[in-house]
């Protein structure tokens, strides 16, 4: 899977700047370890990578294999650390490549995490969800950055995400009031019926104000935190029900990435807001925290086995549905993590 032209802010992806051209299947060499790709993850901040020029992070290199989170399985070794079987999953490392089948040298496949045996089979696709770079920001944004006390009020955009999804339930374990905003009323249900939020509310057809409005209502006396997955009109609303000196954590803009890209820039009248009230805004990265990812997945495995953390995939089959598995993200399609199954686990 290679993006074969930039797309350029302003645009929107199309089927056209993407290809799949043939991998081939190299020998061996000492030291190198192949795998079949089981999974490969779908994530918003790819959009970045596909416009040329600076970004917060490099852009795809063209006619070369697109890179993110995935997860292998060993099939064929040199390699005296590794086993058929082994199965290998990005975690802290966002560089697999999208293709089938996959071989990294002795020294790269460092960079990756072996699960241990044990590791529940039900959960390897979660390593790239709420497991992998999704759920570690939806814990560092509210352990790390939300700056929370129980009790307080926290709104979150793209509520029904793969970020957004878990972050809630985070909210909610650590004692938040929490104000999920989506796109349909399937979505309400699912967070608050199934997640456990405590409110949850339609964006789409609304204005500012309307959104604006229905927040005051629920949140009369303010909002504490908001964590914001998708920037535009939705945290414009957000932001005019902020408390003075309250925490807004930026996590994503997905609406703006097919314009702006991934600009966090404010109308005036509301940059003199967050001024007015104090408001600590500023981007949250995840890797900030690489020292403690493995406490945070360790966390988050215990939260799901007590029956505190429910996760939700949408599963699209076939690395030749990545544009529709990716368009999806932008037009509310799927339901928490967009996943992508290549192969089967247990073929």
């Amino acid at each position: 899977m290679v993006l074969t032209k930039y797309v350029g802010r302003g645009n929107t992806p199309a089927v056209e700047h993407f290809g799949y051209p043939d991998q081939g299947y190299p020998e061996l060499k000492d030291g190198e370890v192949r795998l079949q790709t089981l999974y490969l993850s779908v994530d918003p901040y790819y959009r970045g990578k596909m416009n040329e020029g600076k970004s917060y992070t490099p852009p795809f290199n063209l006619n070369e294999p697109l890179k993110g989170s995935g997860v292998g399985k060993v099939i064929e070794t040199k390699n005296p650390e590794y086993h058929v079987g082994d199965i290998i999953t990005s975690q802290k490392h966002l560089a697999y490549p999208f293709q089938e089948y996959v071989v990294f040298d002795s020294e790269t496949i460092k960079n990756y995490k072996k699960l241990d045996p044990k590791f529940p089979r039900q959960l390897i696709s979660a390593t790239i969800g709420w497991l992998g770079m999704p759920g570690l920001t939806a814990y560092f944004g509210i352990k790390e950055r939300a700056k929370y006390q129980p009790g307080q009020s926290i709104v979150i955009s793209g509520g029904a995400g793969a970020v957004g999804s878990i972050a809630g339930q985070i909210a909610k374990i650590v004692g938040l009031k929490v104000l999920g905003i989506v796109g349909t009323q399937e979505k309400v249900d699912y967070v608050t019926k199934e997640l456990g939020f405590d409110h949850a509310i339609i964006y789409k057809g609304k204005s500012r104000d309307e959104l604006s409005k229905e927040i005051a209502s629920i949140f009369p006396q303010g909002v504490d935190i908001y964590l914001d997955n998708v920037g535009g009109e939705v945290s414009n609303a957000v932001l005019l029900n902020m408390k003075d000196g309250g925490r807004v954590p930026i996590i994503g803009q997905i609406s703006g990435y097919n314009t702006e890209g991934m600009s966090s820039k404010l109308l005036p009248e509301l940059e003199a807001l967050v001024k007015q009230k104090n408001l600590e805004r500023e981007w949250m990265m995840v890797f900030s925290y690489k020292d403690k990812i493995d406490e945070a997945w360790n966390q988050m495995v215990q939260w799901e086995t007590e029956g505190k953390l429910k996760c939700r995939e949408t599963h699209y089959h076939g690395i030749d549905n990545f544009f529709a598995a990716f368009s999806g993200l932008f037009t509310g399609d799927n339901v928490g993590k967009a996943v992508i199954d290549i192969a089967p686990l247990d073929k």
